[in-house]
């Protein structure tokens, strides 16, 4: 009988099923790390959201808004730490948002504002999301 009418040996099969297996292994793999990457990166645009909701709430306030905020007993700290973007969502996250307001910097009349949110990563590391204006005393 030929070779080639014999069909594959059992051997030949347990090649081709390994092969198979070092493949779709290889492909979980890069589908675990995707879904890593994927939740890193949710939770830091709920960060810059959160940073960025605080930033456009002290642009809109005046000059004696902004110094009550200075006077507060939570300064530099949100009093709401912490927080959860949406808690509907059955997600359990947790940041918290603080600020740093220096007035009469870089001149008089102008407020320097800084807003930090943090969180820890999935990895169990301190991540975190600066965002930094100026505002005038107008």
């Amino acid at each position: 009988m030929k070779r080639s009418t014999r069909g594959m040996s059992l051997v030949e099969t347990m090649i081709a099923l390994a092969i198979l297996g070092f493949g779709v292994l290889g492909a979980a793999a890069a589908q675990i790390t995707a879904v890593k990457f994927a939740r890193e990166s949710r939770l830091r645009t709920e960060a810059y959201y959160l940073a960025e909701q605080q930033m456009e709430a002290f642009q809109g306030m005046d000059g004696a808004a902004i110094a009550d905020v200075l006077a507060d007993s939570d300064y530099p700290n949100d009093s709401n730490n912490p927080l959860d973007p949406d808690p509907n969502d059955g997600l359990a996250r947790a940041f918290n948002r603080s600020w740093n307001i220096q007035a009469d910097t870089p001149e008089a009349g102008v407020y320097t504002l800084s807003v930090t949110v943090q969180w820890t990563s999935t990895q169990g590391q301190t991540r975190s999301v600066v965002i930094e204006s100026i505002k005038t005393d107008v």
